[in-house]
């Protein structure tokens, strides 16, 4: 694979999963109480922590799959099935999802509702933190490392961006243009959960079959 591929592979994979354009109403949900100016200080905030987070994913991956003893294909086929479960919870209307928009509304505090539930897990969920430690698994030298840094990064920039411009995007595609777009993306999602799992069987089979 070479560094344009890795790239193209590690954005699109992240973006599927982060979703901002499908993650819009949520956000909207659990900010409208508050002012402009609090909602900004919100997702400047949620996106920090949301971005900083991945980002030590992204630099540790390795060290994490050995500390816990797991091997990548392991991780591969529970992080399949983990993507697939959240890409059908999108599919059949996000009932998660309303759960944690529910709690968070309860929350006054704005820098509480920062951190929880918009940063964790709307925005850096288990599905967004096993796939980077898995593309973190894949990067091959220290230039393909920053690129995967570079990728996360960029995504947040355009989670911020869907914030700025939340009302707009709204208008533009209405709450059900929203959904749309976020079961289109959940099909990717569960293609992706799909080609982890069958990936990692295949790695596991093999290193079997060389073991006999």
């Amino acid at each position: 694979m070479d560094y344009l591929s890795y790239f193209v592979t590690a954005f699109t994979t992240l973006f599927v999963i982060i979703d901002p354009p499908g993650n819009i109403p949520f956000f909207i949900a659990l900010t409208e109480r508050f002012s402009d100016v609090e909602r900004d200080r919100i997702s400047k905030k949620s996106v920090t922590i949301a971005c900083a987070l991945l980002l030590i994913v992204g630099i540790g991956g390795d060290s994490f799959l050995k500390f816990f003893h797991i091997s990548v294909e392991s991780l591969k086929v529970a992080g399949g099935i983990l993507l697939f479960i959240i890409a059908v919870d999108i599919l059949l209307g996000g009932a998660r999802k309303e759960i944690y928009a529910r709690r968070g509304l309860k929350h006054i505090d704005v820098d509480s509702l920062a951190v929880f539930p918009i940063a964790l897990p709307l925005y850096t969920g288990p599905g967004a933190i096993t796939a980077t430690i898995v593309l973190s698994t894949e990067a091959w030298d220290f230039k393909s490392r920053l690129l995967l840094l570079l990728a996360i990064v960029l995504i947040y920039v355009v989670v911020r961006l869907t914030h700025v411009y939340s009302n707009l995007i709204i208008k533009v595609l209405g709450k059900s243009g929203s959904d749309i777009v976020a079961r289109i993306m959940a099909i990717f999602l569960a293609a992706i959960g799909v080609e982890y799992v069958f990936s990692g069987l295949e790695s596991k089979i093999r290193l079997l079959l060389q073991n006999l």
